[in-house]
């Protein structure tokens, strides 16, 4: 009978053999694949006591044995990255089974498990924009901004207050919005949207809220109080009977 295995990559024949012997190979057919005596293979086996390593560190020690011969291969294929990876978690596992074996705590084998003992979970925050979600917000405001949108937003660099001739539909109440909540979450500042009505200023609202969810965020709130800084976006009508 012929028997096969990779061992061009692993230059240790004892090791080798070892590695031979837990994959179920007997002694005079390790001397054989290894070209071996006998006598030298068995001389191995009981002084390393192969047959009473645990299995667990049988399967580790075969493990890092792949995990090197695949590491050190000069020309991987996509197989073979896919396999380090497979063999790299494996031994992260492995790695736990070790630790539960001392503590015998369950944490140490299923760390999900430590996080639902901490406590109770904290809410997420209200109104609350991560560092990515104003980048992007930044990025679609500017994308997404006609040319002479983008020179009222120069002038607001340079004066506190901008006066606009304005005609209907050139999309005012689309860009302030928009720039409002930018600006609240940049500096924390307070925004306020007086209009003739409070129907009228919650149009700015919706505008905000739509552009929020364009980073997955849902405002809600009259005020919209925002969970970063406390900035507050304020709706107010100047009739008396809306506001």
């Amino acid at each position: 009978m012929t028997i096969t295995t990779d061992t061009t990559l692993l230059h240790d024949p004892r090791r080798q053999a070892a590695l031979l012997y837990w994959q179920g190979f007997s002694v005079p057919q390790i001397a054989a694949m290894l070209q071996m005596k006998r006598p030298t293979v068995q001389s191995w086996k009981q002084r390393d006591g192969w047959d009473s390593v645990a299995p667990i560190s049988r399967v580790e020690m075969s493990l890092e044995a792949r995990l090197t011969q695949l590491i050190i291969k000069p020309q991987k294929t996509g197989g073979d990255f896919k396999e380090i990876d497979l063999l790299g978690r494996q031994i992260e596992r492995l790695a736990r089974v070790n630790r539960y074996s001392q503590t015998g705590n369950e944490a140490d084998l299923n760390p999900n498990i430590a996080n639902r003992n901490k406590g109770g979970r904290r809410k997420p925050k209200k109104n609350f924009f991560s560092d990515e979600a104003i980048e992007k917000l930044e990025q679609i405001f500017f994308e997404q901004s006609f040319e002479y949108q983008l020179h009222w937003y120069r002038a607001g660099l340079e004066h506190r207050i901008r006066d606009i001739l304005k005609s209907r539909q050139i999309g005012a109440t689309f860009y302030f919005s928009r720039e409002a909540l930018l600006r609240a979450l940049k500096t924390g500042h307070n925004q306020i949207f007086l209009s003739a009505s409070k129907t009228q200023a919650y149009v700015f609202r919706e505008y905000i809220i739509a552009f929020a969810r364009l980073v997955d965020v849902d405002l809600t709130g009259d005020p919209i109080v925002l969970g970063n800084n406390g900035a507050k976006l304020i709706f107010l009508g100047t009739n008396s009977n809306t506001a």
